[in-house]
């Protein structure tokens, strides 16, 4: 993030661009999505986004699957109709310097980073202001933090190749586009205690990135002959895949909750994680931070 001097700071000039953008939303006619920042809260150091959003281009039917008989009574969604969704979107600001903390709501795979970024920098641009998101000290941190609970556990490799490795091994002569070889790691085996150990190792903000192909004992390949290695891992039931050959995945804080949270329990929820991240971004916190949201 850069800061706007000639406004006194990213605060004022985020937190006015947000509300300019409630004026009109974006229709995206590449992607078909539509997307609009419905409404715009402040307090101390955040600004609380609500951002709604959906795609749009295709005729569809809505119906009720509690209704006795949902399909005899279908409503139509004509083709430049978008069915939005609601997702929330926390900005945290200091008053200074020039980082701060995007922290967006999740559905799923769904979010509206993107889409968000895109409606603020449209109107940053005069002022000579762009955002964009690095997350990879953040991530690190938060993977670092999930691989320490002993309750993680570790059920396979995922080794994918889409595009020929230096000496043209590949698991089919055929012209595929993408060849995925996955392994399921048996338990208390020793190759998957290799997998685990090397997992471990990982712990930190500069992990040791390790050789799978070698660990697993694959045959015939070398890790040059992938452009992705990844490692499975469960925890709670939930899948999460790391790939070790890149830079830290995005990083999904869940929230244990059946129903969707108040935008002022959002913030709460979001709030240590948050402090977590602006100590380990060596933003010198004050006393009077800590955004409060009401409903």
């Amino acid at each position: 993030m850069t800061e706007p001097e000639s406004v006194g700071g990213l605060y004022p000039a985020a937190l006015q661009a947000a509300r300019d953008a409630m004026v009109r939303g974006e229709k995206d006619e590449t992607r078909q999505h539509y997307t609009r920042i419905s409404q715009v809260r402040q307090d101390a150091w955040g600004i609380l986004l609500n951002v709604k959003g959906g795609e749009y281009g295709e005729p569809r039917e809505v119906i009720d699957v509690d209704a006795n008989a949902p399909e005899e009574d279908p409503r139509q969604i004509g083709q430049s109709d978008a069915v939005l969704s609601d997702f929330y979107s926390l900005l945290i600001i200091p008053p200074y310097g020039h980082a701060g903390l995007l922290i967006t709501e999740v559905k799923g795979r769904s979010h509206m980073t993107p889409a968000t970024l895109r409606q603020l920098n449209f109107r940053l641009r005069d002022l000579g202001v762009f955002l964009r998101v690095t997350s990879d000290t953040v991530d690190a941190k938060a993977w670092s933090e999930f691989l320490e609970d002993d309750s993680v556990g570790v059920t396979g490799v995922e080794l994918v190749q889409s595009s020929q490795s230096p000496d043209r091994t590949r698991f089919t002569t055929e012209n595929v586009r993408r060849s995925r070889l996955h392994l399921d790691l048996e338990d208390g085996s020793q190759v998957k205690a290799r997998v685990v150990d090397a997992l471990r190792a990982m712990i930190g903000l500069e992990p040791r990135r390790p050789q799978l192909v070698g660990l697993v004992g694959l045959r015939d390949f070398d890790d040059e002959d992938f452009d992705e290695e990844r490692i499975i891992t469960v925890c709670d039931g939930k899948e999460r895949k790391i790939d070790v050959r890149s830079s830290w995945p995005k990083f999904t804080y869940a929230i244990d909750t059946e129903e969707r949270l108040s935008a002022a329990e959002f913030v709460q929820e979001v709030l240590p994680a948050a402090l977590d991240s602006l100590r380990l971004l060596n933003v010198d916190v004050a006393p009077n931070w800590r955004p409060r949201i009401s409903d």
